[in-house]
């Protein structure tokens, strides 16, 4: 398994004494998941910080977020990228402010059925409960950035947003019939930031001119998606 991560709290992500965030500050937990086909399943998770008291300002270069991404590097590792991810949702839903995705109830069926049956508390709570809002007391509020009727991708809500240079769906393999590990990890971050992006706006937590999700993951985290191991099979 391959992770990437910007946190020294990857276990923790809302506890207040090691976060990069004012303590008590609320946070908004975006997750992006990819689990189809003969591809890697890969997921990242995007936490924003949510302003109390005012709308935020941000820029390329002023964007402040924490991420955690991971994949498999082969079949046998589905298991463990799976548990991963499970117990990043059970943080999240409990914890955050917002819990966003886009159209996360149907990656969640898909990271299912890679699972193959695994017990998964997490994965299981967010999926029942993407499509009955609101949430429960005391939990997260879910947020679905596809919440729009039709096949609506995140790039054509991006494009609405002035979110620009967002990756195509998965990289293609190399000529090997391999994915480059640092490209697959990058490509999960970005899509799991524009989700958080979109979601902040959205409550009236962050607002922008216009951003450019490549140059906020260079200037955030141009030293975690980079040098990773060659490849993935």
């Amino acid at each position: 398994m391959r992770e990437a991560t910007n946190l020294a709290w990857t276990d923790t992500p809302f506890a207040g004494a090691r976060r990069p965030f004012p303590d008590r500050t609320p946070l908004l937990a975006a997750f992006s998941i990819h689990a189809a086909g003969h591809s890697p399943v890969a997921a990242a998770a995007v936490y924003l910080p949510l302003p109390r008291t005012h709308l935020l300002a941000v820029s390329d270069a002023s964007v402040r977020f924490g991420f955690h991404a991971l994949a498999t590097e082969e079949p046998a590792e589905t298991s463990a990228v799976t548990a991963s991810i499970d117990a990043l949702l059970v943080q999240a839903r409990r914890q955050a402010a917002i819990l966003a995705g886009h159209r996360l109830g149907d990656q969640l069926a898909a990271l299912t059925a890679a699972g193959a049956g695994q017990p998964t508390r997490g994965i299981t709570a967010v999926r029942a409960a993407w499509h009955s809002q609101p949430s429960e007391r005391g939990l997260a509020r879910l947020h679905d950035t596809g919440s729009q009727p039709g096949p609506v991708t995140l790039a054509d809500v991006c494009a609405g947003y002035d979110l620009h240079a967002l990756p195509a769906d998965l990289p293609p393999p190399g000529a090997d019939g391999c994915w480059v590990a640092s490209q697959i990890l990058r490509q999960r971050v970005l899509y799991a930031l524009a989700i958080a992006l979109i979601a902040a706006r959205n409550v009236d937590s962050y607002q922008w001119d216009a951003l450019h999700l490549d140059a906020v993951v260079e200037a955030a985290a141009w030293d975690q998606l980079t040098g990773l191991s060659p490849r993935l099979p």
